[in-house]
């Protein structure tokens, strides 16, 4: 088996780990049993569970950045709007876990000194966004993705505290596109 594809088996596992229960009760060692790799194969490919659960979530965006790209292919004008606020919505919806885990990450993160990576990420995510927006004919794009995002993390935020009572999902979808439309 080839280094990637060790990568890629431990960053699986490590995913499934940090959706299943809080960042820092996941010990490297349930990582490297889940994922059938030995702990210094793990260390040899990520220096640390912080190094690991970053690499994790940088992933995560790669994979959903791919899939709206996919889904948006075709599409043109206003019709790639609804298409990019269910895509937001469904990482809340899909796994509300998900939401958990990058919150203890980012809070993880601020212990620590704070690499460029995360800005990239984040000008990575808010730079894609507004791109689609840009190319729906939406006025301010920039502005407009920034929006989006704040509302799906907070929504994020009361949907992980609510158990998903607190708000319909299909009704705060029809908001937001009146808003990125507006």
């Amino acid at each position: 088996m080839g280094s990637e594809e060790t990568r890629e088996r431990i960053l699986k596992a490590a995913m499934e780990l940090f959706t299943e229960k809080p960042y820092h009760e996941v010990s490297m060692d349930e990582i490297a049993k889940k994922s059938g790799v030995s702990k210094g194969g793990l260390f040899h490919h990520f220096p640390s569970k912080y190094e690991l659960a970053r690499s994790v979530l940088f992933k995560l965006l790669d994979d959903w950045l791919k899939e709206l790209e996919e889904r948006l292919d075709g599409l043109h004008g206003r019709e790639m709007v609804p298409v990019l606020v269910n895509a937001s919505f469904e990482m809340i919806t899909s796994s509300p876990k998900l939401s958990r885990f990058f919150l203890e990450l980012y809070e993880e993160s601020l212990k620590r000194e704070r690499s460029g990576e995360w800005d990239e990420f984040y000008r990575r995510y808010i730079g894609s966004v507004s791109g689609v927006l840009r190319s729906a004919g939406i006025r301010e794009p920039e502005k407009k993705a920034l929006l989006l995002g704040a509302i799906v993390d907070g929504l994020a935020l009361h949907y992980l505290l609510s158990g998903g009572r607190l708000f319909d999902v299909d009704e705060m979808k029809e908001e937001v596109l009146r808003i990125m439309e507006g």
